[in-house]
Order: C-alpha cells, then structure tokens, then sequence
C-alpha cells in the first residue's frame, strides 16, 4: 500500500516525531460484538518485523497486514484538518477523520 501525507499533516506530525523519535503507527482493529466494525487509530510506536514502513519528509509510517487488508485499497492519504484533526483517506472514501496522534496505550 502506498502511504502519503499532506503538507499540513507533516507539518504536525514532523516536529511530534522528531520529539518523540518514534515512527506514527495506522492502526485499524476490530471492534464490537453483534455488529462488528473497524475502528481506527494512530498511535506512537517502534517498527515491527512484519511492519509496511513508509517515510515521508522525515516521518514514518507503520501499517500492520491486517490494517492494510482492513483498508482494502492500494493507496491512504494522511490528512489534518483543523475542524476534524488528522483524516485516512483512501481514493474510495475517507476511512477514519477526528483522530489524534496518542501514546501506545492511552
């Protein structure tokens, strides 16, 4: 999967990354019970073996296989917009909009 990010997304997330020396995990993960659903986050973290690592203007992105399967396209764009905060969208349709960047287990 192609990751790319706009400039206003690099111009929040560079100055964080380069604060926290960690790489901007996208993770999706299923959630619910009778009805289950994906629910999406982006969290600070270290690179696993497995990880899709991508760099862009001095951040890096992890994506996980099952996250990518989740998204089901072959291209995601991290946004920010100040209304929503930061945005994954794919060609097909916006996949997540009003998540922020958090520690690994807050």
């Amino acid at each position: 999967m192609k990751i790319t990010a706009t400039q206003t997304a690099i111009a929040i997330l560079r100055p964080m990354a380069a604060e926290r020396g960690q790489a901007v995990r996208i993770n999706g993960e299923l959630v619910g019970g009778c009805g289950m659903t994906v629910e999406y986050g982006l969290f600070w973290d270290d690179p696993a073996p497995s990880d899709q690592i991508t760099e862009e203007a001095g951040v890096t992105f992890l994506l996980d296989a099952e996250t990518v399967d989740y998204i089901g396209s072959d291209s995601l764009v991290v946004d920010y917009r100040e209304q929503q905060g930061f945005r994954l969208v794919t060609p097909e349709q916006i996949v997540a909009y009003g998540l922020r960047v958090k520690g690994r287990w807050e």
